[in-house]
């Protein structure tokens, strides 16, 4: 597992905790935070740069990941999702509890597809061997 998707998993099991504890609009937080890391993941097996701004993030992952690469557009949708919901808790902190649960839920299938699609991307490469590019042409 990278590095990028470990964290990933730290953070969804740090939203588990404040989920369980009460704290709604930090358990919609980390649960994007987490949902984050594996688009940042994604980004960076793609050879493709990080922005520093969540939602340029967001737009690369589905725009590269999802439309491009044909990952599955529900999980191009629910980190969307879940950056709405994350831009509105730090807005108000007004999070109602079920929220918490629904947002941990969206982070889960974003890395579950995520790690799913790693594997997959991983077994293709191996084998079709060693890549075989062309020369430049100058």
């Amino acid at each position: 597992m990278s590095t990028g998707m470990a964290r990933a998993r730290e953070e969804l099991f740090a939203a588990h905790l404040l989920g369980t504890t009460g704290f709604a609009a930090q358990t919609v937080g980390l649960a994007f935070r987490a949902a984050l890391a594996a688009a940042e993941a994604t980004l960076v097996l793609l050879d493709k740069p990080s922005a520093a701004e969540p939602a340029a993030v967001v737009a690369a992952f589905v725009r590269h990941a999802v439309r491009d690469r044909g990952m599955d557009p529900d999980a191009g949708r629910r980190l969307r999702s879940l950056y709405n919901r994350d831009v509105q808790a730090a807005a108000d902190g007004a999070v109602p509890q079920p929220e918490a649960g629904l947002a941990l839920a969206d982070a889960t299938v974003v890395i579950d597809v995520v790690e799913a699609w790693i594997k997959t991307s991983q077994r293709v490469a191996e084998e079709r061997g060693p890549s075989r590019r062309l020369p430049r042409r100058r």
